[in-house]
């Protein structure tokens, strides 16, 4: 587990730096996402996955904070809910995103499980 935390970290920090708004590449994006969710749907599995990706809802990095806070609602709602407030308030890049996230949650619509390719 521990070896896969820093990983899904490195992977945040890759699809920030991808960024269509970037000049990032759609297709490179996509694969990132994929990453991501695998490592996402193992750390999930386990109270130590979980608390790791928790703890990254209080990253230096806005992107790792957003993703991390996202996949967090589903089990730590309260720390999760005030990351995403507070991107949603901002004028960062993640603002649209942490919107539709906490609408999203909810409405009861947001999939946190969906299997990658």
């Amino acid at each position: 587990m521990r070896r896969v935390l820093p990983d899904y970290r490195a992977t945040l920090l890759a699809m920030d730096r991808e960024r269509i708004e970037s000049g990032g590449t759609p297709r490179a994006w996509n694969r990132l996402v994929n990453q991501l969710q695998k490592l996402h749907l193992e750390l999930r599995e386990t109270p130590e996955g979980r608390a790791g990706i928790t703890a990254m809802a209080h990253d230096p990095n806005p992107a790792v904070r957003g993703w991390a806070a996202a996949h967090s609602l589903f089990w730590d709602e309260a720390i999760a809910r005030d990351e995403l407030e507070a991107q949603a308030a901002s004028k960062g890049l993640g603002t649209v995103d942490a919107k539709y996230t906490l609408r999203e949650f909810g409405r009861g619509r947001l999939n946190m499980v969906w299997q990658p390719r």
